[in-house]
């Protein structure tokens, strides 16, 4: 690929020609707390303070790097109305261990010592719960209901936030987190949220993702390339046009951090914090 040739469409690439990305509702001035519907999904606890209460048990399986499986089962005696973390990422429970190692063996143990998983991020309700059930309402990941003593298994769409390191797989163990626990850029978070209602792609999500999280610049996304073995020529990981739709993205998501930064100052300044 033409490095310099494909920067230049991408400087002038605009919105209208944007057939990957949603762009009202990336572009959308944020809600003000008062407005109905937004407070009632707003005040629906998502799995991560339910599991803190011990109400829930959470497990995290990557598949790999592009999606997941977040189990979450009801430990308690009623049934609860939960939702997704707006923007979560999936984090190796040994990766803050370090070189510490005492007391694990075998594959533990080589995996503590080698190169670590990457961690992965999603966000909302991306995907239908596989008892056929899905997210009930939109945005922030849609509430759900968990009868007690039941469970319910989410497909997300997932994205890599560490490039260079080993794909994530079902073998080693991961935990949800909320994204803030990875990084506390808006725009990533806005990005991850987008990616979880489905309004992008996975290649583009993730495009946009390594920009963000990793530094990666434009060219050195151009230059990606899939490894084909048997002397096959290498393949580019992203399309051009997945790569312009990816830049437009983040500087979509630039302008809504922007934005909700402005109403966060501005609109509760009188109001109670939201945690």
């Amino acid at each position: 690929m033409n490095v310099r040739r494909f920067l230049t469409v991408l400087l002038v690439v605009s919105a209208g020609v944007m057939p990957f990305v949603s762009q009202p509702t990336l572009a959308r001035e944020p809600r003000r707390a008062g407005i109905s519907g937004t407070v009632s999904a707003a005040r629906v606890p998502d799995v991560l303070e339910a599991e803190t209460q011990g109400l829930v048990s959470v497990r995290y399986i990557p598949n790999d790097s592009r999606s997941a499986q977040i189990i979450v089962t009801n430990r308690s005696k009623r049934p609860v109305t939960l939702r997704l973390p707006d923007a979560f990422t999936g984090t190796p429970v040994l990766a803050q261990m370090g070189g510490m190692g005492m007391g694990m063996g075998g594959q533990q143990n080589r995996a503590v010592f080698g190169a670590q998983p990457q961690q992965t991020a999603g966000g909302g309700l991306g995907g239908q719960g596989m008892n056929g059930m899905g997210g009930m309402g939109g945005g922030g990941g849609g509430a759900f209901s968990i009868p007690p003593q039941k469970m319910r298994v989410f497909r997300v769409a997932t994205v890599c936030l560490e490039h260079g390191k080993p794909e994530p797989s079902s073998g080693y163990p991961y935990r949800l987190a909320a994204l803030e626990s990875f990084s506390t850029d808006a725009k990533l978070a806005i990005v991850m949220e987008s990616l979880g209602r489905g309004e992008l792609s996975q290649k583009i999500a993730q495009a946009a993702a390594w920009h963000l999280a990793n530094g990666m610049s434009w060219e050195a996304l151009a230059a990606e390339a899939i490894d084909h073995a048997g002397g096959d020529p290498d393949e580019a990981y992203f399309t051009p046009d997945e790569l312009m739709a990816a830049h437009r993205v983040v500087e979509l998501a630039t302008q809504q951090a922007a934005l909700r930064k402005t109403a966060n100052t501005t609109g509760n300044s009188s109001a109670a914090p939201v945690q």
